[in-house]
């Protein structure tokens, strides 16, 4: 089963995530909180999932395997490997088709170039054409489609288990690798054509190429990151987050004697989200608490208070009334059957802030876990369904906590 070569990363704080390949074997590490399927064809679906979040949400380009971690890495452009695969599925080998015109012969007439060669007859003034110039597709078998052999059994030798069910391996290419010669029919097959499809196979089948030689061992080779937390805050962002969220940026002044006033850094909030006039400031942390419930694994009083800070500038600029401002910590867990995606976990307050119930929302911040498998297969931009669930979860948790507390004092 597929399941066998997969795993959650649950617990280390820096564990790979996404594909790697030793001695020709894959295996598939998910991130934190995700739930592995037991059927194979879900399991392919997750894994062709996790492909695209990673190449989008890591700010990778393509050709590079890694993101943060400063490592060099040998490239490998999984996205072009994916595209020959889907396009050979769907059409087979390429083929290289080119158009004889001949005259009086089987085939679709081109009357541009009948009217241009052939000599009409006059029949009691009316134009009889006699002889046809027809047209007809043919054949030939091209050094093209020799490389798309090659560049199609490199694909499945690697990628095409995700596709198929069967153990399924094209033949074998009957054309020797030759980089040089591959690249340069490739090219030359590129600037010539002007079809988009074309375009984009031949590019997928030069980064192949160029991948090939320099990986000597093609058995084995990675795609993924060492640090799964850039890609977490990246999609939180996307499906929750406004697009011009640097305006909250706060920023400070450093007022120098005898000179100008200079600006700072700012600090960036990783998400602003806003909906009916409220604003949530949203702090991803992919941190272990939802797998270990250990209050070691929650936010830091420093990022507490980072918080509070984002939510005093909004106020102060008067984005918002102070009442309509709110802050959450999102972190992943795995939620089970029956459960919702979304839920409420705890409370975090500066300890130097004592409770009344005159003090600001967005003073006490939530913790709030949200389901990896979920989020990931799930996502789109600014989702407004994800925006109102999260929205309402955070209103009903601050409060209860507000109750809880007002009757305890």
């Amino acid at each position: 089963m597929l399941k066998d070569c997969c795993s959650v990363c649950n617990f280390a704080d820096d564990g790979f995530i996404g594909i790697q390949f030793q001695d020709g074997l894959p295996h598939v590490s998910f991130p934190r909180g995700y739930t592995i399927s037991d059927d194979d064809d879900t399991v392919r679906k997750d894994i062709l999932g996790l492909i695209t979040v990673l190449q989008r949400f890591s700010n990778q380009r393509e050709g590079q395997n890694r993101i943060g971690d400063g490592e060099d890495q040998t490239a490998f452009p999984i996205l072009s490997y994916q595209y020959v695969i889907k396009d050979f599925i769907a059409h087979g080998y390429y083929t290289e088709h080119e158009v004889e015109h001949r005259l009086n012969d089987r085939g679709k007439i081109n009357w541009k170039r009948t009217i241009q060669q052939v000599q009409p007859q006059v029949d009691n003034g009316n134009v009889v054409y006699l002889n046809f110039i027809t047209k007809r597709s043919i054949n030939k078998a091209n050094i093209l489609t020799r490389i798309h052999e090659f560049c199609v059994y490199e694909s499945f030798s690697k990628l095409g288990w995700l596709y198929l069910s069967t153990a399924f391996l094209p033949k074998k290419p009957s054309l020797r690798f030759n980089k040089k010669m591959f690249l340069a029919t490739l090219n030359d097959a590129l600037k010539n054509t002007f079809n988009s499809d074309k375009k984009l196979l031949f590019s997928s089948m030069i980064e192949i190429v160029n991948c090939v030689e320099e990986q000597a061992d093609l058995k084995d080779f990675q795609f993924g990151v060492s640090r799964f937390e850039y890609v977490w805050e990246n999609l939180i962002d996307y499906v929750f987050g406004e697009s011009n969220k640097d305006i909250y940026f706060p920023h400070a002044k450093w007022h120098i004697i005898a000179g100008d006033r200079t600006e700072s850094s700012a600090l960036e909030p990783d998400t602003v989200m806003k909906h009916d006039g409220k604003f949530y400031i949203l702090d991803a942390k992919y941190y272990k608490f939802g797998i270990t419930g250990l209050s070691a694994h929650l936010p830091a009083t420093s990022s507490i208070q980072k918080q509070i800070t984002y939510g005093d500038y909004i106020a102060a600029r008067h984005f918002a009334e102070s009442g309509d401002i709110y802050n959450a910590f999102v972190m992943p867990y795995a939620s089970r059957e029956g459960d919702e995606p979304l839920k409420f976990v705890s409370v975090g307050t500066a300890d130097w802030i004592e409770y009344s119930p005159e003090t600001e929302n967005y003073k006490y911040v939530l913790g709030i876990l949200l389901d990896t498998r979920h989020i990931m297969q799930t996502y789109t931009r600014h989702n407004g369904r994800e925006i109102m669930n999260m929205s309402q979860m955070i209103l009903d948790s601050i409060r209860a906590y507000r109750a809880e507390a007002d009757t305890v004092q």
